[in-house]
């Protein structure tokens, strides 16, 4: 059953991916599409499913269809090795910006995902 749960959400981040792709321009070689996508992805990965989710007790396997499938499918580490390869090709000073962005970027917005969580309050602290 979990592996129609990830196919399913699956489908649907993979299709956000490509039309998140195809409205954003490529810019000198640059792919802007694929960067957004998985900056994009750090976050909300970290802030909506690994918080919010789990915070509001939501079905473990709903959590691993929107954690595993949708966003599995919407940032894509392929994507990203071949279009650095292809700006190493064509523009170096690029490539690296993209690299650096890239990394630097996804493991801020992670870090933004985790910082912007708010847990709820238990019961205990409420008393």
């Amino acid at each position: 059953m979990d592996y129609i749960i990830v196919a399913f959400f699956a489908f649907f981040g993979g299709n956000a991916r490509y039309l998140l792709g195809l409205s954003l321009p490529v810019v000198n070689g640059f792919p802007l599409g694929t960067l957004v996508a998985n900056l994009l992805g750090c976050f909300l990965f970290s802030w909506l499913v690994k918080h919010i989710m789990a915070d509001q007790d939501v079905n473990g396997r709903l959590i691993l269809g929107v954690g595993t499938g949708f966003f599995g499918a919407f940032t894509t580490f392929s994507s990203f090795a071949l279009d650095t390869v292809k700006l190493f090709e064509t523009n170096v000073l690029l490539a690296g910006l993209y690299l650096a962005v890239s990394i630097f970027g996804g493991i801020l917005m992670a870090y933004l995902g985790e910082k912007v969580w708010r847990p709820k309050p238990h019961k205990e602290d409420l008393e």
